[in-house]
């Protein structure tokens, strides 16, 4: 049974009023990103197994969740499997650092983000050149640390909707990530689930 989808402007919509967003890396931890204030879940790693009632549990509290593609155990990565997680599952989208993946999500209409590691500008500019062929709907940039001294240059070489994630700690950096003009922050950092 094919589940209705959420549109990429209802998600930035969603993320414009809440622009933090609780990864969740270990199952223990998803009863507090359930009761914090993030209306977006990213799942960075789960399994096929559990994976059905974790979602159904997310949806259970009007909450977005995303799987996080290269971590799932347990399933291929090709269109049957997206159109699984999709139609089935019920998931609103997918993270991928694989270019491929990103054209397979958007082809079953899940939100795909690509995430992205910014290790230095030649990988930068490597990196644009892939997002061109993928057209993701947002990028993730790791370290999203990164973002307060390259915002700018990053919108400029970027144009897609950003979401900055790692290493941030402090709710005084993803504000000033979001004055950056990053249109969101993922964190593992329960205590900044609630800002």
């Amino acid at each position: 049974m094919e589940k209705k989808r959420i549109s990429k402007e209802e998600f930035l919509e969603v993320l414009k009023s809440n622009p933090i967003i609780a990864a969740v890396r270990e199952e223990e931890r998803l009863s507090q990103a359930l009761q914090s204030k993030s209306k977006v879940l990213f799942l960075l790693k789960t399994n096929v197994l559990t994976l059905p009632n974790v979602v159904q549990e997310i949806k259970s509290h009007g909450k977005l969740v995303f799987i996080h593609l290269d971590l799932l155990e347990g399933l291929a990565q090709d269109k049957y499997a997206l159109r699984y997680l999709g139609d089935v599952v019920g998931i609103d989208g997918v993270i991928t650092t694989r270019a491929n993946l990103i054209q397979q999500a958007k082809a079953e209409d899940l939100i795909a983000i690509q995430r992205f590691f910014v290790l230095d500008s030649s990988a930068l500019a490597t990196g644009v050149k892939i997002m061109q062929s993928a057209e993701p709907d947002m990028v993730e940039i790791l370290p999203g640390i990164i973002f307060i001294h390259l915002g700018e240059e990053l919108r400029t070489q970027i144009p897609y909707p950003l979401i900055a994630g790692g290493l941030i700690r402090t709710p005084e950096e993803a504000r000033d990530i979001l004055k950056a003009g990053a249109t969101a922050v993922s964190t593992t950092s329960v205590t900044l689930w609630n800002m």
